[in-house]
C-alpha cells in the first residue's frame, strides 16, 4: 500500500516485510516504462540501521 508522493517519492505504508527487494527510480522510468518481466540492475547498498534518519 502506497500513501502521499511527489515528484521523486512515494511513500510505501504497508505491504512490505524486511529483506525484500525493491524497485526505485524515477516515478516516469517505474509507472510508464517499467514492464512486467523487464531485466532490471541490482545496486547493492549499504544497510541502514533503525535508528539513522533518511537524508
Amino acid at each position: 500500500t502506497t500513501g502521499i508522493q511527489d515528484d521523486e517519492y512515494i511513500l510505501v505504508t504497508s505491504g512490505l516485510e524486511k529483506g525484500e527487494v525493491i524497485i526505485t527510480g524515477p516515478y516516469s522510468a517505474i509507472s510508464k516504462k517499467l514492464d512486467q518481466g523487464d531485466a532490471v540492475r541490482v545496486k547493492e547498498e549499504k544497510e541502514k540501521n533503525d535508528d539513522e534518519d533518511d537524508e
